[in-house]
């Protein structure tokens, strides 16, 4: 697991990492995240299983309805090129405020990707090194 750095391209393309290519496959699933200032990246199995939990959700519920429409509907399967290169669309980029030219940090947590702006994660990794001497143990982090 690591974070990565790469540039988007002029039409919105940008390099996936050799090292995740092959746990990611030749399709990535590229959506909104739960979390403010992140795109979330999933294979297409995780991402169906994701999809599938939602479906099994009350869609009654308003609240339930604007999370799919978020999770779901924004979505956007990026086939890898020969170039190991994904494109993904400019409203999906705008949403994390970055554009061609532009540098993003991709961190892999394992079954998933998060994406990034460097400056965005730059800024978070400055305001988490203000706080480390939070008590991760009331989160069941131990060994750090």
């Amino acid at each position: 697991m690591a974070r990565y750095t790469n540039k988007i391209d002029s039409k919105g393309r940008v390099f996936v990492p050799s090292k995740l290519r092959d746990s990611m496959g030749q399709s990535i699933v590229v959506t909104l995240s739960l979390d403010k200032g992140y795109l979330s990246a999933y294979t297409e199995e995780r991402f169906d299983h994701i999809r599938k939990q939602f479906e099994a959700l009350n869609s009654m519920d308003p609240q339930v309805r604007s999370v799919m429409r978020l999770i779901i509907g924004e979505s956007l399967v990026c086939d890898l090129d020969s170039q190991g290169r994904i494109s993904v669309s400019s409203e999906l980029w705008e949403h994390i405020g970055v554009g061609p030219s532009e540098e993003i940090s991709i961190i892999d947590l394992g079954d998933k990707l998060d994406i990034c702006s460097k400056a965005f994660y730059e800024k978070k990794k400055e305001e988490l090194s203000s706080v480390m001497d939070l008590d991760l143990t009331a989160y069941n982090v131990t060994g750090l």
